[in-house]
């Protein structure tokens, strides 16, 4: 892991919070009513949406930085871009969903 520069080891963090704010949302479902449930929602939405964010930031820097060897960093690359991903696709079958 010394090895791995800053915006490798990112790729990790960006996952992390984002599965982190998932996992907030759900254990804020049973304080519904209360301000543990307002406030724990707003904060998760925020937490994921800028960890989402952070995804497509970080994923750009790595292309731009390894144009030349990016086969060998795919994985790193495909990693970091998992949560921007994840929204891409999610907000494409919704539209595709509504439009039908």
């Amino acid at each position: 892991m010394r090895n791995i520069n800053w915006t490798k080891k990112s790729g990790i963090l960006i996952i992390a919070v984002c599965l982190s704010a998932v996992l907030l949302k759900y254990l804020v479902q049973p304080y519904r009513g209360t301000w543990i449930y307002q406030y724990g929602s707003m904060i998760s939405l925020l937490v994921f949406y800028s960890g989402v964010l952070w995804s497509f930031t970080n994923t750009f820097l790595l292309v731009s930085k390894y144009k030349s060897d990016i086969k060998n960093n795919l994985i790193w690359i495909l990693l970091s871009a998992i949560p921007f991903l994840y929204v891409g696709i999610m907000m494409t079958i919704a539209m595709t969903q509504t439009i039908e």
